[in-house]
């Protein structure tokens, strides 16, 4: 009562209030007084906020009664009952405005929990029956609407819990309704009953339940409770409560190889549950999904059943020990309302609440692991570790260690300085690259291809969540043995000559369009785009192989925070585990350096004033990706197609270029792949690491023809390699930089010899040890492939390609060779009919050339080929010391005359003395200008001197 109320009233008001509380009886006059104050003062009920009545023309009613209060009215248990029960139905309204689930807190601790070793195939010895387990303190609502409240920490054990699952067996049943299971529960057919001691091994769920005890007395009105003989006497109040039950989760697991650890159930149990149990994937897009889908109806009813909220779940082993407790796979939290999820469920996404659990599944699990088998451990891979199907985003933990090697940047002169003052302890790089290493050994031996990208701001990541939290998991499946190809039809053939196929030009455009304007891909390349095809889509479609973004995100060491400044705890105070020493790091990041002079005295100095303002954070994000495995190889397509195309028009332009710019070498295109954006160059070397994109290259060398199907050829290649790594081993001694050098050598001696190896040019450009791993596969004998056998280039060059000291000789003798391979065989055997070239049979196996000339033409023709490729060796290596212009500007003017090649020949030597340099570079000449047929065209890259 307000104080105005007050001051009107009285003080025969007030005596008329007492008489009422004395139960004395009022006059007429009183009760008039009293009336009429009510009604000036009593208000409330005209304000109670209570609907006065239905609403509308058309009227209903609905369940929610309450007690309807006016004066003179007897106050009884079944009107406050009422009431309460009315008040109680409003308060779960209004929960049933966000989807059951925990609220906060109702965490589960046990300690020795999860300690099984990974590797471990034991179905026993876990957590023991009797161990205590602690359910802190925290706040749900079932799918009624009521608070299950524990508000102090709770302790119990597994025995207690089976003590009353042996009684009265429950098994979780689906809840009728798609995208929307309940933890819904019935009685265990398969359980024991009456106390009995089986028990089935397997998993179970750890359940609460809301619930109500009775609790005090309250005395009836003339009775005593405390009697022995008290009939009327009823509980005093209800104390809200909880309850705790294990029930089982009734799916049976396969006996499969891949089921060996207790790690593996865990990790396939999660996968079924999310993908199967929960939200089932298989269904969400039936055929009728887009003609007769829920999209005209409302939001559906929910669910308002007394369903419990799942807490956990558990593995019991043949012991009746805790194999295992995960918190994640059942729990869900409420953080979506009923009509979004079913909106998201309507449409193939994932419930919020499961999205959320997925990932924090993934880490609490990881994390666990990593207790187990820490970082860098020997079958520390993920699949080993039990993951089957994972979060399409996840963070995986990386140990910090200090740079202990040399950082290969891919630039010679930038190495050697770094080198020179140990710059590589200065910078960054060499421990991203560190972390990268680890973060990619997580996805070891599975079907998922990674490549890696930096992060320069870290909250970046939180972009990268965003854009993926809704889409399906990360399949890992174990990679295939090399020897189950990928192919399971019919082998394509080339492509046809009207049709190309190309890929989009941004990094997230993906798919395939047909491009009929499109330049062809020829001979080799051809086929491999077919098979890159036909791969990438059987596997897409499939989900046999995945794609996986790497991020490294940074950390600065010297951030600037408003008002605070630069904190101790940004990085600094994590620089040491990575040998960083914090007081040895810049005050601010370095600028621009300007350039480098090729002096090492340019970086004297230089290093104690930049320091280290950056270190990688101690985690890499794993990020899948919407590119599909066809972009991927078709990106591996497109730089080997460049390299190539960038070989093939410096050759055909050399006949206007200058000896140094004429023929490349692997180092030139080497650096040609590295102006290639840095994200594409790192898509393109994770897919060559592929072992079936590998296959895809042999198979593809198979089905064209080319010469580096040759078996022989490539045994003899991984050969050289290896010998000329123990040649390099005491110049160079990095490992890596010593295998890049070694194989671009062979594959530069091989393209000279063999042009189709400048395909192998091509790869050792981009990734020298898949370039090994290749030709390692290309050196087995295969059966049935016709171009593995030996050719007649084979054996002519009995000792293999030659291995020249001066790259200048390998220039002019790769050009002689290619004029070799376009003469007429015709030309070496006189009177032949043959319209064959020397190139076409120089490919063909002996038998098959033999066939084709004869034998004595053939016989002849092998005598005459490898005279004349004797003389192009011995001849570019006597032209690569260089030779007078005088000289070269001679014959090129007297061949522009019109002049033959004999009468030239015959001039020059008549002209020139019969000893010195000069007369040994016209011999050589000479030898060259016959076996070329009179061209000249390897003069240009002939050094002037």
């Amino acid at each position: 009562m307000n104080p105005n109320m007050w001051n009107n009233m009285d003080a025969g008001l007030l005596t008329m209030v007492a008489k009422v509380a004395r139960n004395e009886k009022l006059s007429v006059n009183e009760e008039q007084l009293i009336a009429d104050f009510l009604r000036e003062h009593g208000r409330a009920a005209a304000e109670s906020g209570f609907p006065g009545g239905p609403a509308g023309d058309v009227r209903g009613n609905n369940n929610l009664a309450r007690t309807n209060w006016f004066n003179g009215r007897y106050l009884t248990a079944e009107a406050l009952s009422r009431q309460d029960v009315y008040f109680d139905h409003r308060a779960r309204l209004a929960a049933h405005a966000q989807m059951p689930g925990i609220a906060w807190g109702l965490g589960l601790e046990a300690d020795g929990a999860n300690a099984t070793p990974p590797d471990s195939e034991a179905r026993s010895g876990g957590l023991a029956p009797g161990r205590t387990l602690t359910l802190r303190r925290g706040l749900a609502f079932d799918h009624v609407g009521r608070p299950i409240l524990v508000s102090t920490a709770f302790r119990f054990t597994i025995e207690q819990l089976l003590g009353t699952w042996r009684k009265t067996p429950q098994q979780v049943v689906g809840g009728g309704i798609d995208f929307m299971p309940c933890v819904c529960l019935a009685p265990d057919p398969a359980g024991p009953t009456g106390g009995s001691a089986a028990l089935p091994s397997g998993p179970y769920l750890l359940v609460i339940h809301a619930g109500e005890s009775e609790e005090g007395g309250a005395k009836v009105m003339g009775e005593i409770c405390a009697s022995a003989t008290s009939v009327n006497c009823r509980a005093d109040t209800w104390r809200g409560g909880f309850g705790l039950s294990l029930v089982r989760f009734p799916v049976d697991l396969p006996l499969r190889e891949d089921l060996q650890s207790i790690w593996d159930l865990r990790g396939t149990l999660s996968a079924y549950y999310f993908d199967v149990f929960e939200h089932a994937l298989w269904k969400r897009w039936d055929p009728a999904f887009a003609a007769e889908g829920p999209f005209c109806t409302d939001t559906g009813p929910g669910r308002h059943d007394s369903a419990a909220i799942a807490l956990g779940m558990l593995y019991l082993g043949e012991d009746g020990s805790m194999l295992f407790l995960d918190q994640w796979i059942p729990r869900r939290t409420i953080c979506a309302t009923p009509a979004e999820d079913w909106h998201r469920t309507r449409f193939g996404a994932p419930p919020r609440a499961a999205a959320w659990a997925r990932i924090h599944q993934f880490q609490c699990m990881l994390a666990e692991s990593l207790a187990q088998l820490p970082i860098g451990a020997e079958r520390g891979e993920l699949y080993r570790r039990g993951f089957r199907h994972i979060p399409p985003i996840g963070f995986l933990p990386v140990r910090p260690r200090a740079f202990d090697g040399k950082f290969g940047s891919g630039f010679k002169l930038m190495d050697g300085l770094l080198d020179a003052f140990q710059g590589s302890r200065w910078i960054a790089a060499p421990l991203v690259k560190d972390a990268i290493g680890q973060a990619e050994r997580y996805f070891a031996r599975t079907r998922v291809i990674t490549y890696a990208v930096v992060a320069l701001h870290d909250d970046d990541i939180l972009e990268d969540l965003g854009n993926v939290f809704d889409k399906d998991p990360l399949q890992l499946t174990p990679r295939r043995p090399a020897s189950d190809g990928f192919h399971h039809g019919d082998a394509p053939g080339p492509a046809p000559g009207n049709t190309a196929f190309t890929h989009g030009n941004n990094l997230y455009e993906v798919g395939m369009v047909e491009a009929p304007d499109y330049t062809v891909l020829p001979g080799y390349l051809g086929v491999l785009a077919r098979l890159f095809e036909e791969m990438g889509l059987d596997d897409l479609v499939n989900r046999r192989t995945e794609i996986v973004k790497l991020v490294v995100p940074l950390q600065g060491l010297t951030r600037h925070h408003p008002l605070v400044g630069r904190l101790q705890e940004d990085a600094l105070g994590q620089a040491a585990p990575w040998g960083v020493d914090p007081l040895l790091t810049a005050s601010n990041a370095p600028g621009w350096l300007g350039s480098l002079g090729e002096q090492a005295e340019a970086l004297a100095g230089l290093i104690s004033r930049i320091g280290l303002d950056m270190l990688p954070r101690h985690f890499v994000v794993y990020v899948k990706q919407r590119l599909v495995l066809l972009d991927l190889l078709f990106y591996l397509l497109e730089v080997l197609q460049f390299l190539l195309g960038f070989l093939a028009e410096i050759q055909r332009a050399a006949a206007g270029l200058s000896y140094k710019r004429s023929a490349l070498k692997t180092e030139d295109l080497h650096v040609r792949y590295l102006a290639q954006p840095a994200e594409k160059r790192a898509i393109v070397e994770a897919v060559l690491a592929q072992p079936d994109v590998q296959e895809a290259l042999v198979k593809a060398a198979d089905l064209s023809g080319a010469g580096i199907a040759v078996s022989a050829r490539n045994q003899d290649f991984v050969a050289r390699v290896a010998a000329s790594e123990a040649t390099l081993a005491a110049t160079v001694a990095d490992p890596a930089e010593r295998r890049r050098i070694a194989v671009g050598q062979v594959a530069d001696a091989y393209a000279a010899e063999y042009p189709d190896y400048q395909f192998v040019q091509a790869l050792a450009a981009i990734q020298p040890t898949q370039t090994l791993a290749v030709v390692d596969r290309l050196a087995l004998t295969r059966a049935n492939v016709a171009s593995a056998t030996r050719t007649v280039a084979d054996e002519v060059a009995t000792d293999g390609p030659a291995m020249f000291a001066d790259d200048d000789a390998r220039r002019i003798y790769a050009d002689l060779r290619t004029r070799l391979g376009e003469r007429r065989v015709a030309e070496y055997v006189p009177g032949s009919a043959s319209a064959l070239t020397v190139g076409e049979v120089l490919a063909r196996p002996p038998a098959e050339a033999e066939r084709l000339l004869g034998k004595g033409n053939y016989m002849k023709f092998r005598e005459a080929y490898t005279a004349d490729r004797s003389a192009a060796l011995a001849g570019a290596e006597t032209l690569a010391k260089g030779m007078p212009a005088t000289l070269a500007t001679r014959v090129e003017t007297e061949l522009q005359s019109g002049h033959s090649a004999e009468a030239v020949i015959a001039k020059l030597e008549a002209e020139t003395p019969a000893t010195g340099t000069e007369r040994k570079a016209v011999d050589e000449t000479a030898k060259l200008l016959r076996i070329t047929g009179g061209e000249a065209g390897f003069l240009k890259l002939v050094r002037r001197v």
